[in-house]
């Protein structure tokens, strides 16, 4: 039956002659802009029907020789992709179908990765969820046996076929792949949002990465990262290519992206104050308009009912009823209060930049040329200017991401020491809380630096779902120390909260064997091999004495010596310092950077 499909030849002939082209498409990091894997995509010959991948894996599927396509395609992309020498994940699309195949060939992958000299660690195997799979224990098995082999398994096109949910609770994958279905549009549509929230949520709890496909547009993009989405592929990032290591366009589009939580809390709208008088509701519209005619440069002002706001008016609105037929002399008499913009935008002076930016640009009258209100205490205080507000938050931004780290896009030192000598000078009570990884050298030299960022980033995600907040400041000193300055009371809590999540999770990030076995065998800097426990998770907190405190300088030394205590023990630990000034004599030099460590 199968010989007798019209294309069976050609697909032959595609096969014998390995007439298979690879194409590379870059995943990128949506926090740091940078290309973390390239996923290879087959294409048949150009001047054949079976060009497209569709047509090509159709025809295999129907004349019984899809394990064989796919073995091919295999080979034409590690031994294409290894030329570029790239230390970049290879990400590979195999069909449960073929897994489950007994006519495929067990541990073809492995001797061609041997033969092209690729690490298993390198590369991500993608399953489709596209096909039904009618034996879930079977390809359980199967995919144990790649992930023991030190392969990081995928689930691709989630959402888009059958039993999705199920399959990833059966796999427990290391990535997650959104269907593009439901990134398409995803800026207007609530549910594709919903749904995607909901995924990104799960893959939270289960430690799986989620990479969402088909990025096409700005607005997909700004959404997606908005949703915590970890990496992202479509053609606004980068087009399938015949080769890698250029870097992909759309790159910089992220790169001028940053995070909310690197805003300088100590910018407020305060600093955005114009005091400038306002007018009674019952002031007449002719003489508010008198106001604008003598003075060209007045904007706006404000209208309040004895000290509190209760509208405001823009010159052009203004200005534009009175130049109608007849619009002075029907409105010169009327009180201002009926014609003035209702429910104007009203912030109090301590308010954050970033929520005053938030709600001002919410507003569907959003003007660059227009005005808020600031109170203080309910209190009318003065205007503040849309276009000084975006001015300053672009200038913030750009001083932040100086110093932000690359790798997590948290605050580095300069932000953070800015923030604790801010709470001194305040003052203000805190406590500084250092935290570090336990066994972090070992598990890098076993799993790569690859796998190492991932628990990086992990812990930079527990940081500012746990500590993170009003009032808290979180951190990336670099390497693996990460810093929460809490002032809320429940800093301890929130301390043992993120204990209690990294390790619930980080056995996630190791091979089955090495859980079992409680940790991993690696070379000490002496050469001599060891066992090394599961990475654990050390904080060291202190509550410093402001009155005994005079510099970031003693708040570092303190929190070291907190943090090495903490390191003491060989699991997670939180370890509180009763000490709340430095000893005399302390080194003044800063305590608190990346190192090398076990």
């Amino acid at each position: 039956m199968s010989q007798r499909h019209p294309l069976y030849d050609e697909l032959t002939s595609v096969i014998v002659e390995q007439k298979i082209t690879s194409l590379f498409q870059p995943l990128v990091h949506l926090r740091r802009g940078s290309v973390i894997g390239y996923e290879a995509l087959s294409r048949g010959p150009s001047d054949s029907p079976l060009h497209s991948p569709a047509a090509l894996f159709d025809v295999a599927q129907q004349t019984q020789r899809l394990s064989k396509l796919d073995l091919l395609c295999r080979l034409c992309a590690i031994r294409r992709f290894v030329e570029f020498d790239t230390q970049a994940l290879l990400f590979i699309n195999v069909s449960p179908v073929t897994l489950l195949s007994e006519d495929h060939p067990r541990g073809r992958t492995l001797e061609l990765l041997d033969q092209y000299g690729l690490r298993p660690e390198q590369v991500v195997i993608e399953l489709s969820e596209q096909h039904r799979v009618d034996c879930p224990k079977t390809l359980r098995q199967a995919v144990e046996h790649y992930r023991k082999l030190g392969f990081l398994i995928a689930i691709d096109d989630l959402g888009a076929g059958f039993s999705g949910l199920k399959l990833w609770s059966e796999l427990r994958p290391d990535i997650i792949k959104i269907d593009r279905y439901f990134v398409s549009q995803i800026h207007s549509d609530p549910l594709k949002k919903e749904f995607v929230r909901s995924i990104v949520s799960l893959a939270q709890t289960t430690g799986s990465k989620v990479v969402a496909e088909g990025i096409e547009t700005d607005e997909e993009l700004i959404q997606v990262q908005e949703l915590g989405i970890d990496y992202g592929q479509g053609y606004l990032l980068g087009h399938p290519q015949p080769e890698v290591g250029l870097e992909p366009v759309g790159v910089y589009k992220i790169r001028n992206e940053r995070s909310a939580s690197l805003q300088n809390l100590s910018d407020t709208a305060n600093q955005l104050l114009s005091p400038a008088l306002a007018v009674s509701h019952d002031v007449q519209v002719g003489q508010v308009v008198d106001r604008f005619l003598r003075d060209p440069s007045l904007q706006s002002i404000a209208v309040t009912e004895g000290k509190v706001p209760a509208g405001i008016v823009q010159r052009a609105t203004l200005l534009e009823l009175f130049s109608t037929p007849y619009g002075r002399s029907l409105n010169e008499r009327r009180p201002i209060s009926q014609v003035m913009q209702l429910n104007p935008v009203v912030v109090e002076a301590d308010t954050p930049l970033e929520v005053v930016s938030r709600t001002v640009t919410d507003e569907e009258s959003f003007d660059v040329r227009t005005h808020f209100i600031i109170t203080a205490s309910g209190q009318y205080k003065g205007l503040g200017s849309v276009r000084s507000l975006l001015r300053r938050i672009t200038e913030s931004r750009l001083q932040s991401a100086r110093y932000a780290n690359p790798l997590t896009m948290l605050p580095g030192n300069v932000p953070i020491y800015r923030e604790v000598e801010r709470l001194l000078h305040k003052p203000k009570e805190f406590t500084f809380a250092y935290l570090d990884l336990n066994n972090f050298k070992p598990y890098n030299d076993v799993y790569g630096y690859g796998r190492g960022d991932m628990v990086i980033q992990l812990v930079a995600e527990l940081l500012k779902s746990h500590a993170a907040g009003p009032g808290n400041f979180v951190g990336h000193v670099g390497g693996d120390d990460f810093v929460a300055i809490m002032t809320t009371d429940n800093w301890q809590q929130r301390c043992e909260l993120i204990l209690q999540d990294f390790d619930a999770r980080i056995s996630h990030y190791y091979e089955q064997a090495d859980v079992e076995q409680g940790g991993v065998y690696a070379r000490t800097r002496s050469g001599k091999e060891q066992f090394f426990p599961l990475l654990g998770l050390a904080i060291g907190a202190v509550q410093p004495d402001l009155l005994g405190c005079h510099s970031h300088h003693e708040i570092a030394a303190l929190a070291a010596d907190a943090k090495k205590e903490a390191k003491r023990s060989a699991t997670s630990s939180l370890f509180i310092s009763r000490r709340r000034i430095p000893n005399q004599g302390y080194a003044p030099t800063p305590p608190l950077q990346a190192v090398e460590n076990g």
